[in-house]
């Protein structure tokens, strides 16, 4: 049965008031020992489903951007794309470049089965898919995602509704163990260090991360640790990377910048992060080039297009998926059209994140945005056709248990693991407020988490 907002709605108000309570302070109670929540104060909109032949079409030109991204990147390292290369260098702030260019190598079979997850939108009054972001540096909110596929079956399931969550952890787990496995077959894996830096709340979910997919592992007859550990955790030992004590056989890197520590103290980080063969490293940092939001500009102009000899139906997929992106320093032409047609561009820094430097012209007067531009033409900032967050009516709980109809906006970022789009997607909302105006849709802005339903 395909969820809809009807059917929420009327299997909630079915419920006794005494069942809505109960449900109500499940969805609010403090998680178990060992488990964590990303926060305890969202609002309990009911799990959001989607067309599930919408979301089946969006996940197969996703699947047709990624393969883009893994072209474009082949092509950046190889004989004809030293251009390209240095372009993407020039868009990356210092401390990127640096990691990448410490990176002395990595397959092309590890750039295709990278952990990724993007920022789009489907847009279910018409069917489109938009991505305007892909995370593959340190992607976040894997674990987060398992723990509300729990919530949804619990909630449906109260709801009257049947539904298995879909976990990424098993997924995860797969991933590591296939690219140990790829490099020595017949290897068991024993040990995997999560690494990633002191300090950075945005990655509280990692050390429950790190041990849910060893659970998935041991679930699957492995005996396997998966430690969450930190640069200056990390040790070359006769050769072998070591963590507190126990050799490890394969490096999850999670860690970007790493100024912040002594140099003498992440020597042995820095050097297995720069020889990723050689150490068993996973999420290389040259994962840092085609992060880049001038990968969009790039992948918006037919001429790199080409140079890729994408299949016919991936590249007819590319030009339905990205928004129009120009980065001015390379299409100065533009920049009269990006003035006057203000409202519909949104501009970014290219190497950024939470949001951070994101001006939507809709909220400058023709002033403010015409010296924005002027400044933005350096190669660090794209302009980006701006993708209207779409407005959804679901289902909401109120804390006294009262079921009401509310109009969301919400963004739709597939997961990508080991190669392929695994069917899962991270749900990010906000109550529609037709006077807030336009808002990047991300947690910093005051958006919040809610299940995705599945197909």
């Amino acid at each position: 049965m395909d969820l809809t907002c009807e059917l929420l709605f009327e299997a909630a108000c079915r419920m006794t008031p005494d069942a809505r309570a109960r449900l109500v302070r499940a969805f609010y109670e403090p998680p178990p020992a060992g488990e964590a929540r990303l926060t305890l104060d969202r609002p309990f909109v009911l799990p959001i489903a989607l067309e599930p032949a919408q979301v089946r079409a969006a996940l197969r030109d996703a699947q047709a951007f990624v393969r883009a991204l893994v072209a474009l990147e082949v092509y950046a390292y190889g004989p004809d794309g030293s251009d390209v290369h240095a372009r993407l260098m020039r868009s990356l702030e210092p401390g990127s470049a640096r990691l990448v260019e410490q990176c002395l190598y990595e397959s092309s079979e590890s750039v295709r089965r990278r952990l990724r997850r993007m920022d789009a939108f489907l847009d279910p009054n018409r069917g489109v898919f938009s991505a305007i972001e892909v995370n593959q540096i340190a992607p976040l909110s894997f674990y987060w995602h398992d723990i509300d596929q729990r919530l949804a079956a619990h909630v449906l399931g109260e709801l009257g509704f049947s539904y298995a969550p879909r976990r990424l952890a098993p997924r995860v787990f797969d991933w590591l163990a296939g690219e140990l496995h790829a490099r020595h077959p017949g290897r068991e894996l024993r040990c995997v260090a999560l690494v990633s830096e002191h300090g950075y709340e945005g990655k509280k979910e990692l050390p429950y991360l790190a041990r849910s997919c060893e659970a998935a592992g041991r679930e699957r007859g492995h005996d396997v640790a998966i430690l969450h550990a930190y640069p200056d955790e990390v040790r070359l030992a006769g050769g072998k990377p070591v963590v507190r004590g126990r050799e490890v056989d394969l490096v999850w890197r999670q860690s970007v910048y790493l100024d912040a520590y002594p140099p003498a103290d992440v020597a042995d980080y820095e050097t297995i992060c720069a020889h990723p063969e050689e150490f068993l490293l996973v999420n290389a940092a040259r994962s840092f080039l085609t992060a880049s939001k001038d990968t969009f500009a790039l992948l918006s102009d037919p001429r790199i297009v080409q140079k890729l000899a994408l299949a016919p139906e991936d590249a007819r997929a590319l030009g339905r998926v990205l928004p129009e992106t120009v980065n001015l320093a390379h299409a100065p032409e533009e920049r009269v059209r990006i003035v006057e047609t203000r409202p519909e561009w949104v501009s970014k820094p290219t190497d950024s994140s939470f949001g951070e430097g994101v001006e939507f012209g809709s909220l400058h007067t023709a002033a403010t945005w015409g010296r924005l531009v002027e400044a933005r033409q350096d190669g660090r900032f794209v302009f980006q056709r701006r993708v209207r967050s779409p407005v959804l009516p679901w289902v909401e709980i109120a804390p006294d248990g009262v079921p009401r109809r509310r109009d969301v906006e919400f963004d739709f970022c597939p997961h990508h693991v080991d190669g392929d789009m695994t069917g899962t997607a991270t749900l990010r909302v906000h109550l529609h407020e037709p006077s807030a105006g336009d808002r990047a849709m991300n947690v910093a802005t005051g958006s919040f988490l809610t299940p995705f339903v599945t197909p």
